[in-house]
């Protein structure tokens, strides 16, 4: 579903769908009420039973561009591409 080469982290959603109320932990997305929305299944995949979690979930993650030493790159000004962010 998500991709071999990258696995899925719903921790890496956890702002955008906490902003959506639902509650976020390292294998399952609920609601406050403790349904399970999306998990793993036995296999590594994931699942999802709501569309709302699911379009957040496919949405891409903006990360901090690093250099090989792993220092923080900085945006150069004089491209209109913001060089600080990629998206993961």
């Amino acid at each position: 579903m998500y991709g071999e080469e990258e696995e899925m982290k719903f921790l890496d959603y956890k702002d955008k769908l906490e902003e959506h109320g639902y509650l976020v932990s390292k294998e399952t997305v609920t609601t406050r009420l403790g349904d399970v929305l999306a998990g793993f299944d036995p296999y590594g995949d994931y699942w999802c039973s709501d569309s709302k979690v699911q379009e957040i979930l496919l949405e891409p993650v903006k990360v901090r561009a690093r250099t090989k030493k792993g220092y923080f790159k900085k945006d150069d000004p004089s491209t209109p591409e913001n060089e600080a962010w990629v998206k993961k």
